[in-house]
């Protein structure tokens, strides 16, 4: 039993008694009195006060269950209300105590209302209260006492809360359920706080891991530059003077001398390919790799790189195949490219089998966001498929017996994503059942522009020909009517020819315009100009380093000259 504190400003004392405190212990229906007692005739409520009509009319309608008792809680008397909520009738009612329906109310808790109501309080009781037919009601009572015919009566006034106290349970099950989330999310906030610093600390331990790996990794990267630009020096030294001894220049060599002097050639440029993977990589994985970007006729660059490598393909024994379709340029490091193509070849040759073959397909989709698509393949002893995932890994290596530091495919994959492109591998190719299938992928870009001055109309016409069959979009301005200047704005031009053929001076200033415009004077620039050109024509010529091709130059030498220029390579006079 739960008595609260006393309410000072509503001079209120309430009382709880939980369902656990009756439970089991009091038989549920009216108690008849004893003999004593029950032989005494107790007059209702309407008998004691018969001359306050108006009194017994209150009592008979109020809202909620009533009881008159006597102080020791005898009934007396119960309203309308009650008998409708209890099941009993005011006869049945009036042979009983008011402990028979206030479920755990004792003695005491008479005595406690007595006395509050003596002290001019009042006693609010929470409880269950019991029906006929043995079901318990939620309710609340409140107590007073009455003054009828000069003796004092108890009044109770119990009200159904069942509704009330459905809603309070649910508002408590709620309030527990959220108790238990808070607690849950606190538990669960605390265990969140200690992993982030446990993180934290791991991340800090990482970070300084990270630190002393990327210092021992730029001291690894400089010692290998460092070593590795060490042997390139005693490289070619060792390769120039094998080379000058096989060709007998220090002295007629035996067959056998010759033969150990090519390969020791052969193991010095196997070394420095070696030496130069390494530097590359090193560039790369440090950041300072440069590529130095042109637009280049991509079959034709593709189709001459490859041909550098035929006759070390054909002394190997294998047969070499292109098929080269379409024309398209991209941009690319030339020496980065061809690094690319040999690495890629060059495998499919060291990996090959006797009198196997290697075939070199490019495709080409000249619209724009279209792609140059190479693929090597070759007839060789294949990829398993296990090892196809990390063969573009560096220091990846297949087999026991292979040389190289493993870094060629390794680096063509670093090269190619610098280039917009990308690597694949497939083992054995589409329709075959042995060899290896590498492709690699390029964009394809709109194709360039030149800039042609002229003198001539017809050779003003053949160039133009020829400049657009190789893939050019040519703009042409004759040197004398002085319209190249106003051709020239608005267009950035990716190579400049100066067709300076007569004996004229227009030749000489437009060439001294195009070398002293900032915008222009880096653009690959060429003339074509008679075989023994006046003295000074010569001397702008020659003091521009701009190279000379003659009136009669065929169309492959005049290709050839736009390659070397475009590739940075030098230009002899044809």
């Amino acid at each position: 039993m739960n008595m609260a504190a006393e309410n000072q400003s509503s001079k209120t004392m309430r009382i709880e008694i939980p369902a656990a405190v009756h439970s089991g212990r009091r038989p549920r229906g009216v108690t008849p009195p004893p003999a004593a007692e029950g032989a005494r005739h107790r007059k209702t409520f309407g008998e004691i006060a018969v001359q306050n009509s108006d009194l017994s009319e209150l009592f008979q309608n109020v809202y909620d269950s009533a009881f008159i008792t006597e102080l020791n809680g005898k009934i007396v008397d119960a309203n309308v209300r009650a008998t409708q909520s209890f099941l009993y009738t005011r006869e049945q009612f009036k042979q009983g105590v008011i402990m028979d329906i206030v479920q755990g109310m004792t003695e005491g808790v008479l005595a406690t209302i007595g006395e509050n109501l003596q002290n001019d309080r009042f006693t609010l009781i929470q409880a269950e209260c019991a029906r006929r037919n043995s079901t318990l009601i939620p309710s609340e009572i409140s107590t007073c006492k009455v003054n009828l015919s000069g003796k004092t009566y108890l009044c109770f006034f119990i009200r159904d809360i069942s509704a009330r106290k459905e809603s309070e349970d649910a508002l408590q099950a709620a309030h527990d359920t959220l108790e238990e989330e808070v607690r849950k999310r606190t538990r669960i906030n605390e265990e969140l706080s200690l992993e982030i610093a446990e993180r934290t600390r791991i991340e800090k331990e990482l970070n300084l891991a990270i630190e002393q790996l990327q210092k021992h990794d730029r001291a690894k990267s400089q010692f290998v530059s460092n070593v590795s630009h060490e042997l390139k020096t005693p490289l070619s030294s060792i390769n120039y003077m094998a080379g000058n001894m096989s060709r007998g220049i220090a002295g007629p060599m035996t067959e056998q001398g010759k033969t150990y002097l090519n390969m020791i050639r052969e193991d010095c440029q196997r070394l420095q390919r070696t030496v130069d993977d390494i530097l590359d990589m090193s560039r790369i994985e440090s950041n300072t790799l440069r590529l130095n970007l042109v637009r280049v006729n991509f079959g034709r660059f593709l189709r001459r790189t490859v041909e550098s490598l035929r006759m070390q393909i054909e002394v190997q024994g294998l047969s070499l195949e292109m098929a080269i379709e379409g024309v398209g340029f991209a941009v690319c490091d030339p020496q980065k490219m061809e690094r690319v193509i040999f690495n890629i070849v060059k495998n499919a040759m060291k990996y090959n089998t006797a009198h196997g073959f290697i075939k070199i397909r490019l495709r080409s989709n000249e619209k724009d966001g279209g792609q140059h698509i190479v693929e090597v393949i070759d007839s060789g002893i294949g990829i398993e498929a296990k090892n196809l995932p990390r063969i573009t890994e560096r220091f990846f290596r297949v087999g026991e017996y292979v040389s190289g530091a493993g870094l060629g495919l390794a680096i063509c994959k670093d090269l190619l994503l610098r280039h917009g492109g990308m690597i694949e591998v497939a083992s054995p190719p589409p329709g075959c059942h042995k060899g290896t299938q590498v492709s690699f992928l390029l964009p394809v870009v709109p194709s360039p522009w030149a800039i042609l001055a002229y003198e001539d109309e017809a050779m003003k016409d053949l160039v133009t020909i020829w400049l657009e069959e190789y893939g050019y979009h040519v703009i042409a301005g004759k040197l004398s009517d002085g319209s190249l200047v106003a051709t020239l704005k608005g267009v950035k031009p990716d190579l400049l020819i100066v067709e300076w053929t007569h004996g004229g001076m227009e030749g000489g200033i437009v060439v001294s315009m195009l070398k002293g415009d900032e915008a222009l004077m880096r653009v690959p620039i060429f003339s074509i100009t008679e075989a023994e050109p006046a003295i000074t024509k010569r001397e702008i010529l020659d003091g521009f380093e701009i190279p000379r091709l003659l009136p009669s130059v065929g169309k492959e030498d005049l290709w050839g000259c736009v390659e070397d220029l475009v590739l940075g390579r030098k230009r002899l006079d044809v």
